[in-house]
Order: structure tokens, then sequence, then C-alpha cells
């Protein structure tokens, strides 16, 4: 039996030209020739004026905190329903995470939501472009300036997506994004961390080679202050700018494949897909289902009853709340009732099979399977 999997690049002979051209050429004078050209090629395209690649978004996220300069006695706030990556930077700077609920539709971090949490501690709001899709920008930006509060923009799974024709990752005083193997576009590993404020991204360049600056000193390996090894490899750039040049096609991709979806799945009730607001162009990065509760099947018995049949359904984000490495930054113990539309969403969640390598029978066995377990009335 073949296994249809849940997620997987697109790799054309244009990646593997670009690749081993970086192999052979891109070292010495070239060392970081590919680095250069993706970083020039990423900054337009987003619309920020500096970009720094880094080993992972994990990183970018943690250099955005130093950068702003969070540590302990600051509050960030994150979105409960969210990769726990965009919430452990925060705690290993030392600062308390405080989880807020997400709006029922969009799935992502609201206005509304950001303010129940704000304190006199809160310094920053990590927003989160859930699967693909984007919030309501301006409600949130202009909530979070009136609260003087920085506003971080997690685009990790946005890339490509807009708001009112502005691209993800333009929104936040800082934006970061992935390029892990499952993304839009990808380098097997890596990340970015953007902004169009040259003393923030001086800082966190800094911070992301050792501390070593030496433009300014004069001096190799001489570090200024405590940093990190953040970088990035000319072939890894080489890969992501092969597949940048291509987002257009993938993005048509993406797209295609959830209305394949949408066509087939509309016709079962209490089925709910990714879903967007009206100034919103999302990327459907991940083609994502909701199971009404009244069929009694959660996202892991959901996820065995595909697995029997050769297909990984993933289950969508488990609230971080919920989750024993956050226990200790919790205030109260009904986290489920205070972001009950997180914990609703992600106990029916389920992530559908969209790799780049899906053929429209697999598509039809997904869509097959849930016609065969959910093709019933409702209690």
């Amino acid at each position: 039996m073949t296994k249809i999997t849940s997620a997987g690049p697109s790799i054309t002979e244009a990646e593997i030209s670009l690749v081993s051209e970086a192999i052979r050429e891109g070292w010495h004078e070239k060392m970081s020739w590919y680095i250069d050209q993706f970083v020039e090629e990423f900054s337009s395209y987003v619309g920020a004026k500096y970009c720094l690649p880094t080993a992972h978004c994990t990183d970018a996220i943690h250099l955005a905190m130093l950068a702003l300069d969070i540590g302990p006695g600051d509050e960030v706030i994150v979105p409960d329903l969210t990769w726990v990556a965009s919430a452990s930077p925060v705690c290993h700077v030392g600062a308390r995470p405080v989880f807020a609920d997400v709006d029922r539709s969009s799935w992502c971090i609201t206005a509304e939501s950001i303010e129940r949490c704000i304190t006199p501690k809160t310094k920053a709001v990590v927003v989160v472009d859930l699967l693909g899709n984007v919030p309501e920008w301006p409600d949130i930006i202009d909530l979070c300036q009136k609260k003087g509060i920085y506003v971080v923009e997690d685009a990790a799974e946005g890339l490509g997506a807009t708001y009112a024709g502005r691209q993800a990752g333009s929104f936040g005083v800082i934006s970061l994004f992935s390029f892990n193997a499952t993304k839009l576009i990808m380098s097997g590993q890596g990340g970015a961390f953007c902004t169009d404020d040259l003393k923030l991204y001086k800082k966190a360049k800094l911070l992301a080679h050792h501390g070593i600056d030496k433009e300014l000193t004069g001096k190799y390996y001489w570090s200024n202050e405590l940093g990190y090894n953040y970088n990035w490899t000319n072939i890894q750039a080489a890969l992501a700018l092969a597949q940048l040049r291509r987002i257009e096609e993938l993005i048509r991709y993406k797209r295609d494949l959830f209305q394949l979806y949408k066509d087939s799945l509309q016709s079962i009730s209490g089925l709910q897909l990714n879903s967007s607001g009206p100034n919103v162009e999302s990327t459907y990065w991940i083609t994502t289902a909701i199971l009404d509760s009244s069929y009694g099947i959660d996202k892991e018995v959901m996820g065995e009853i595909f697995a029997r049949s050769g297909v990984d359904l993933r289950p969508l984000f488990y609230p971080l709340s919920s989750m024993p490495s956050f226990q200790k930054y919790l205030t109260t113990s009904n986290m489920n009732k205070l972001n009950s539309v997180s914990y609703e969403l992600s106990k029916y969640g389920v992530c559908l099979p969209s790799g780049n390598n899906l053929t429209k029978s697999d598509v039809d066995k997904v869509c097959q399977l849930f016609h065969e377990t959910l093709g019933r009335d409702l209690k």
C-alpha cells in the first residue's frame, strides 16, 4: 500500500541546477553569493528593507525577542493555537508567554483576544499567520500602537498570503519566516528575520554570529558580546532562491489543491475547511478541516482511521497552554474555558495531506475516506 504523506516539497530542475551551481562555485569569493541574492529578492517580495537569513525560524523569533530587549519581567502575548516555536523563544529570554484565544473563522489571533491579555507587563505580541491565512491586521496594529506594544509577525506559515494586497510578513516591526521542508518555499531548514528598522536589524545580525562585528572592530574572531550561531549556508540559500523564483506556481498549486478538497468535501455536513476574511488572500498552505463535535470523533481517532488506509492525516496544533512545557507560566487552571475556541478547534481539527506530490487520485482517496467516515447525518 502506497502511503499518502502529509507534506513534501516540489523539487524541479530549477532547484537541482542552482544547488549544483552553489556546490561547485559557492565558495571563496562567492561564499555568500547565493545568500546575498536571496536576501535581495526575498526582501523585494515581502517588502522589507532588511532581511537576515537564519538557520531556523525559531532562531529568528529568538533574535526578535533579543532585538526588542524582551526579558525577565516582560510578558509576550502569543496565540494559544500555534506551533510551539512561536512561544518557546519567549521563555528562552526569561519572559512570560500569555496565551490568547483565536478567531473561530480565521483561526488567527484577534485584537479583542489580545486586548483581554494586556497587562502593564505586556511588551509584545506574536501574531501568527496560521496555515497560510492572516488575521484582521488593521485592528491589531491600531490596538498595539495605542498600547505601545511591539508587533512581531510570525509569518512562517503565511508567506505569499496578502491582506488588502499587502504581503504577509510586512506588518510587524519584525517579521519572521520559515523555510523548513514543509513550507511553501523551503531550503530543508532555514528562516529569516525581516524588518524596516536598521537598529533592530543590526542588533539581530550581531547576535546571530557570535556577537562578531568585523566592520566595527576591524578584527577577525573578535566577539563584542555573547551571541549565537544562527547562520545560513550558501547551499541552503540556493535552494530557497530557486523556490522563491517559483513562488507564484507554488501558491497556485496550494490554492488549486484547496479547491479540489473543497469541491469534494463541501457536501459533508458540519465539516469546516479553512476560511478567510474579505480582505484576505490565503495561500491555504495546509488544507485543514474541523469536524463537528456531533460526530463524536476527535482528531486522534480520525488520524487512526486514515492511517489504516495509508493516509497521513496530521492533527491540528494542540493548545500551547495544555502542554507541560508551559504550565509554570499559567495563572489559571481553566485555560480550556478561557480560550475555548482554541481548545475546540484543536480537538476536532485535522490537517489534510497538502504535499506538492499529490495526484488527483490521491486527493480522491482522501476525500472518499472522509465521505465514508462522516457521510451521515449529524446526531
